[in-house]
């Protein structure tokens, strides 16, 4: 069989990854009987560590320049309004070395960081689904 005859069955199996990871978005169901949590059982500080966990490798980099769409979308689970972002992404940016000390830190250690950082910066900190 020729390489070209796979392009086919190649293209769809990524559609179908993108649309499956499309489709793994967070959402908080407001009807739910219990503050903070989904209707999959998760409340916010889960969702933002599944969210870091998954994404790490790109949340790391968008960290390290101080913008990027999986850092914003981890600012709006977060909880920082638009308003804020932009200091929130140089903030990121600035305690970069802070949030990654080595290449072993965890995404679990790096949002635990990320939560000691931003509680001595009130700005941003006052407003945070990480409280």
């Amino acid at each position: 069989m020729r390489i070209y005859d796979w392009l086919p069955l190649r293209t769809l199996t990524v559609a179908l990854l993108g649309y499956m990871v499309s489709a793994c978005t967070v959402s908080t169901d407001p009807s739910s009987s219990t503050p903070g949590s989904s209707r999959h059982g998760m409340n916010q500080q889960e969702k933002i560590q599944v969210f870091a966990a998954v994404n790490f490798d790109r949340l790391k980099e968008d960290m390290a320049k101080g913008r990027g769409e999986h850092l914003t979308s981890f600012a709006v689970l977060l909880g920082v309004p638009p308003e804020q972002q932009a200091e929130f992404f140089t903030f990121t940016q600035e305690k970069f070395s802070v949030l990654f000390p080595s290449g072993q830190v965890t995404a679990t250690e790096m949002v635990a960081a990320l939560t000691r950082e931003l509680s001595s910066h009130p700005q941003i900190h006052q407003t945070l689904a990480m409280n």
